[in-house]
């Protein structure tokens, strides 16, 4: 059974009825807001996906007030923030108008704009950084130096949502021919001929996995590698590196209004150029600023999806 989406807003997702994802006067119940109309807009509405509406909204909620406060021009007069328990309700909420934008990391992203759901947008450069990648590692003692020896063995990766400790490195894998198959225990025997794999929870706790020998390898950045393994980074050897992608990324509804989406463009991308959005920025989870992030940019992203979905059905 799904969890229900936790929107945080003025009157959760009733203030929509006066924003701009549906007409005012509309009969529609809140939670199920219709298509947003041509004319004036009053809010805007940025999502985001977590298991802690509460926090999440703290932290979005300054971003999405001084955002909104920028756009009156563009009819915007309020921000408001939308947190979904999962990316599945988030596309369903940009479908309806119901969000006009989502911020994520790449692999929530992405898989919208796969569902049809929103259009690419902005790249967000969250904690400073406008791109990343993930790494496979392995004991040094171990005996593995490629991908293509993890046939028969074991791989631990952060969780199931997690953009460089599934997305990049679980679909990399299979991209070298390698079936995976999941596992209840990390000592359990795989499946012959695929690659086992379990949940570790965390990064940190990935690569104890790893350096106990409870796992063959394990799947994380490699900022979170240095991180996580400190001095004893020398005991372990990259199988494999996966390919670069942007940070965080910003989509929209796919029927959002040009006039406005062009507006919130510009407005996010020139953030950094005062201190007063500089500011606004460093508490928005250490942001740098935003930068265009033009659809071909994520061919080689939508390509991996497609082999993760293929390789996990």
């Amino acid at each position: 059974m799904k969890r229900p989406i936790l929107a945080l807003a003025v009157s959760a997702l009733a203030v929509l009825s006066a924003g701009c994802g549906t007409p005012a006067g509309a009969d529609e119940p809140a939670a199920t807001p219709t298509r947003a109309p041509e004319g004036p807009r009053t809010t805007l509405v940025v999502g985001s996906v977590s298991d802690d509406p509460e926090e999440e909204a703290e932290v979005f909620q300054p971003f999405a007030d001084h955002v909104a406060a920028q756009l009156a021009d563009a009819g915007v007069t309020g921000g408001e923030v939308a947190v979904a328990a999962t990316t599945e309700e988030m596309a369903e909420l940009l479908r309806t108008g119901a969000v006009d934008l989502y911020v994520d990391s790449m692999y929530g992203a992405t898989r919208v704009v796969a569902d049809g759901a929103a259009a690419p947008l902005l790249r967000r450069w969250k904690d400073g950084t406008p791109e990343y990648h993930s790494v496979v590692v392995a004991r040094a003692d171990s005996g593995l130096t490629s991908l293509a020896q993890l046939a028969g063995r074991t791989v631990a990766f952060e969780e199931d949502t997690s953009t460089d400790g599934w997305f990049l490195p679980a679909a990399t894998v299979l991209e070298q021919g390698l079936p995976m198959v999941e596992q209840e225990r990390p000592d359990a025997e795989p499946v012959p001929g695929t690659v086992g794999y379990v949940f570790s929870g965390d990064d940190e706790n990935t690569v104890f996995q790893v350096l106990q020998g409870l796992v063959d390898a394990g799947a994380l950045s490699e900022e979170d590698l240095a991180e996580n393994a400190g001095s004893r980074a020398g005991e372990l050897v990259v199988l494999g590196r996966t390919i670069a992608v942007p940070r965080h990324g910003v989509v929209a509804r796919v029927d959002l209004d040009p006039a406005v989406r062009d507006a919130v463009v510009a407005v996010l991308t020139a953030l950094h150029e005062d201190a007063e959005g500089r500011a606004v920025l460093e508490e928005f989870d250490g942001t740098a600023r935003f930068d265009v992030l033009p659809p071909e940019g994520l061919e080689p992203i939508l390509r991996l999806l497609a082999v993760l979905d293929a390789g996990t059905a």
